[in-house]
């Protein structure tokens, strides 16, 4: 394994994977936690920043269609 290798499985081991797992119990976390595993997700995982930024887009169309159709 090289080096870059290593380096990305110990982020993702120490770092993004258990703010994921938070993430899954969302229910017991702060306002804040939330935030801040969002955001080390975000910066650490392109894929889930772009998915993320996807689903809330799609989210907020969804509420603006729902409001304008009130």
């Amino acid at each position: 394994m090289n080096i870059d290798k290593l380096e990305r499985a110990n982020i993702l081991t120490k770092n993004l994977i258990p703010k994921a797992d938070n993430l899954l119990s969302m229910h017991r976390l702060t306002d804040e936690r939330v935030g801040e595993y969002l955001n080390a997700l975000m910066k650490g995982d392109k894929e889930f920043g772009t998915k993320f930024m996807q689903l809330v887009n799609e989210t907020k169309q969804r509420l603006q269609k729902e409001f304008d159709e009130l």
